[in-house]
């Protein structure tokens, strides 16, 4: 060949070589950009979620912004408010003042909009007043011993779309000729039910309530409460039309049903010091207390245990001492928020489920005669002694959360119990949300531990057997069979779970938990009856043909659980299982844990089988055949050497399982009955992470409190499988130095 040829060919070569070489370097900053890329993301989206679920903590804020001279006529002596009110958009500010007229100012710049006289009442004294939480139903009592029941109602007027004021009236509710004596009242408390039905209380002795009420076709009826030993009472608040508190100056806290029929049910001790202070939270179930310590706290009735008649008073809120007397107390119309205020001026904001401190005002030394939060809990309204409207502004989006409510455990209104809740949603405005997230992640242990203890025995056991002495023809069609089964989508398994096995294992428990030891008992007898074939039999036939007696014996096993589960439900369980669990305390739920694993232990399956074979294939056959070299059985090969030096792979497919369990949504969510319980039988259903992020998303309103407890799910999701992983990770890691040397 000529030379010239020869320094042509290598020349092409280097150049081919060169250009391999570039390929390579293109395609190994492909790989490296790409995983790089992959890490990016999944910190892209952990962040995301962090940022998300992050406000859920951030503190409540809020600052004073100042007193508003309210304008009024001149002449008018203002005295003292004794109620104030606001309307729902913010506009108007009312008060009562004790010559009975209410004045309505404009809250921006404080100038008087309106004002109306008490009806019924003219020319008489207003000693005390009071104005309910909801719907504005006012009330004034006079020296004379009467009641003016009142309503304020705005009306909204658009132009073009846009509010522009709003029409303010007063609809007279009743005036009641209270006290035969003609006794001032010293402290009125009214409200009125949908149906119609009114219910007034007024104190008009040392130890005497007036109570009036009037039924739906508006016959009134008038009682006389008393005190136990002539105890003095300071306060009396109505929270629906069937509950009425009262407080002393010995501090104990009285509590009368007032519906259909009067009954005194609780005389509850507060402290030792004066009660100062009483207010109903929204809904009228839980009644904040505050005493001439500043001690604040809350009550609902509760049946501590199911048997018993009675519901009595319970403590169940303690919140820290303020220091000074609470001089009143205002509850928010939006959750369960309340605000109170110290006699030195001081205002304080909490939340009753969560306990939490939100925002604290220091004190000015002036009191607060009346207190009020606005509708749209931004802005906390106090009336002066001087007639000026002290304002502060708050932000406080998420003032039910906490670390105690979201994974402690909190007293809820009607429990007899501190307890572990989910329930977002309720059917009234009301309601009190429990937004624990300890139901949700024992459900996804619990379903997830089930669903492994289906899966993980048949898929490492089959990838062993298919690996290890299965003929290679028939692991090349049962390797891929299995695999296809990881493409079925999980919808398809919830839904056939959901349907069709869930009924089936309600009709045939008994026959299903047989099945569940009959199966491998009478498979493991196959695998026996096979090495004890005749030998020139057993040369003839090829490694693997076994499955061709253990899967008929495996169907046997079946066909003989659901054969004797009759006489087994008979014999053991009086012949009705569900109703046996019954007698021991367990609930059997159509759509139960025992469904959840077979359905989604079906689904981790083919992860796990496919890993643990590569793993199994993977050990050298060096080792193997040494092993039998040396005399030892396939069966002691395959436990004793093949399994341990494949055990760091087999512990990643378990981990991959486990993730893969962890993070199912559609087959948890359509084969229980996503029931938030904290229960391990494996007859009841749960609720998972995944799931409840699933059922509930559609229904969590922007930027809301749910939207984001929703987000913080994930981010805990997210936590638990990494924190997981990882575990794994150093297990395996330790794994292959431990069998390392095999």
């Amino acid at each position: 060949m000529p030379q010239q040829a020869i320094r042509e060919q290598v020349r092409a070569a280097a150049g081919r070589i060169r250009t391999l070489k570039r390929i390579d370097r293109g395609a190994s900053a492909l790989i490296v950009l790409g995983g790089l890329g992959i890490v990016a993301s999944v910190l892209a989206i952990l962040v995301f979620i962090a940022a998300e679920a992050w406000p859920l903590f951030v503190p409540g804020r809020g600052h004073f912004l100042g007193d508003t001279r309210l304008v009024r006529p001149q002449g008018h002596d203002p005295g003292r408010a004794l109620v104030l009110g606001v309307d729902e958009y913010q506009i108007y500010v009312y008060e009562m003042r004790p010559d009975g007229r209410l004045e309505f100012f404009r809250l921006a710049d404080g100038t008087l909009a309106k004002q109306f006289s008490a009806p019924g009442i003219e020319g008489v004294g207003v000693t005390a007043a009071s104005r309910s939480l909801e719907r504005d139903f006012v009330a004034a009592g006079t020296a004379d011993g009467r009641l003016s029941l009142m309503q304020i109602r705005f009306r909204p007027r658009y132009e073009e779309q846009k509010l522009v004021d709003l029409d303010i009236d007063l609809a007279e509710r009743a005036v009641v000729d209270l006290d035969p004596g003609r006794r001032p009242v010293r402290e009125v408390t009214y409200t009125e039910s949908e149906s119609g039905s009114k219910v007034a209380a007024a104190l008009v002795g040392d130890d005497e309530i007036a109570l009036w009420r009037s039924d739906e076709s508006g016959t009134p009826s008038l009682s006389t409460l008393r005190t136990r030993g002539g105890e003095r009472i300071t306060r009396i608040r109505l929270g629906r039309t069937d509950s009425l508190v009262a407080g002393t100056e010995q501090g104990n806290f009285y509590h009368w049903e007032v519906g259909p029929e009067v009954r005194l049910t609780d005389v509850s001790e507060v402290g030792r010091h004066p009660i100062t202070a009483i207010e109903w939270t929204l809904g009228g179930v839980t009644v904040v207390v505050g005493d001439a310590a500043g001690g604040v706290s809350g009550w609902f009735r509760a049946r501590i245990r199911e048997e018993d008649q009675e519901r009595p008073m319970l403590r169940v809120h303690s919140f820290p001492s303020e220091g000074h007397a609470i001089a009143s107390i205002a509850a928010s119309t939006r959750d369960k928020t309340f605000a109170t205020a110290g006699a030195d001026g001081s205002v304080v904001l909490r939340h009753m489920t969560s306990e939490r401190t939100i925002v604290r005002f220091r004190g000015s030394g002036e009191r607060l005669r009346a207190l009020v939060i606005t509708p749209k809990n931004d802005g906390i309204l106090g009336a002066r002694d001087d007639g000026d409207l002290a304002r502060y502004e708050i932000s406080a989006p998420h003032p039910e959360v906490s670390l105690r409510a979201l994974f402690g455990k909190v007293w809820y209104e009607g429990y007899s119990q501190p307890e572990y809740v989910w329930q977002s949603t309720g059917g009234t405005d009301d309601f009190e949300t429990k937004f624990s997230l300890v139901p949700l992640v024992f459900g996804t242990i619990k379903g997830t531990i089930y669903a492994l203890l289906f899966a993980v025995p048949v898929a490492v056991l089959g990838a062993l057997y298919t690996s290890q002495f299965v003929h290679p023809s028939i692991r090349s069609k049962v390797k891929p069979t299995v695999e296809i089964m990881a493409a079925l989508p999980s919808v398809v398994i919830g839904f056939i779970a959901g349907l069709w096995l869930a009924s089936v294992v309600e009709k045939h428990v008994v026959a299903v938990l047989l099945a569940g030891g009959l199966m491998p008992l009478f498979g493991t007898a196959g695998v026996l009856l096979w090495g004890h074939l005749p030998r020139a039999l057993l040369q003839r036939l090829k490694p693997g043909m076994e499955l061709f007696l253990t899967l008929p014996l495996l169907v046997l096993g079946a066909w003989a659980a659901f054969l004797v589960a009759p006489s087994v439900e008979a014999a053991l369980f009086g012949g009705d299982f569900k109703l046996w669990l019954a007698n021991w305390g367990l609930t059997y739920d159509p759509r139960n844990s025992l469904v959840v694993g077979l359905a989604m232990g079906f689904a981790v399956i083919p992860i796990i089988f496919t890993i643990s074979d590569d793993a199994f294939s993977s050990v050298p056959s060096n080792l193997t055949a040494a092993s039998l070299a040396l005399g030892a059985s396939r069966w002691q090969t395959a436990l004793k050497v093949v399994l341990p030096t494949a055990s760091p792979g087999v512990f990643s497919a378990v981990m991959i399982g486990f993730g893969r369990a962890v993070g199912e949504t559609m087959i948890v969510l359509m084969a229980t009955g996503n029931t938030p319980v904290l229960d391990w039988s494996v007859f009841n259903g749960m609720r998972t992470l995944s799931a409840n992020i699933a059922v509930e998303i559609p229904e969590a309103p922007y930027g809301g409190t749910l939207y984001r407890v929703l987000f913080l799910a994930g981010a805990l999701l997210f936590t638990m499988t990494f924190i997981v992983n990882t575990i794994a990770e150093v297990i395996r890691q330790r794994l292959r130095e431990r069998y390392r040397a095999l």
